[in-house]
């Protein structure tokens, strides 16, 4: 399932459409945050990690305001969000190995988010 997110103060909230797996955020009743659309000035790979369940690829990166940043879930072991640690800016919902998820950075600023079920799961993404 492909979610994209455009990212900033001013969200939307819908579930995105698109192709690959579909999810079911692992049963959560989470809603994922926004919608819309945007090619990826960066990925960030969501990988297996046998010390920490899961780990992000890179943990940190550095993007331009207007930039968008893409997740792709690389690891069939476990489901995995991408959550902003305000809880509020955007959210994945848990999803599976195929999916994808698209954040648009209109706003400059420091971003950290994390893994909704796995604590030691936690990226930063700056945006200057």
């Amino acid at each position: 399932m492909m979610i994209v997110v455009a990212g900033s103060a001013t969200l939307l909230a819908a579930c995105g459409g698109g192709s690959g797996n579909s999810a079911d955020n692992g049963g959560s009743g989470c809603t994922p945050k926004g919608a819309g659309s945007g090619t990826a000035a960066q990925t960030v790979k969501i990988n297996s990690d046998p010390t920490n369940v899961g780990a992000f690829a890179p943990a940190t990166l550095s993007v331009k305001k207007g930039d968008s940043v893409e997740w792709d879930w690389v690891d069939s072991g476990a489901q995995h969000s991408v959550t902003s640690d305000d809880n509020t800016t955007f959210d994945s919902c848990l999803q599976s190995a195929g999916s994808k998820f698209v954040v648009t950075f209109n706003t400059a600023g420091d971003y950290k988010y994390h893994c909704m079920i796995h604590s030691g799961m936690v990226g930063d993404v700056k945006v200057s």
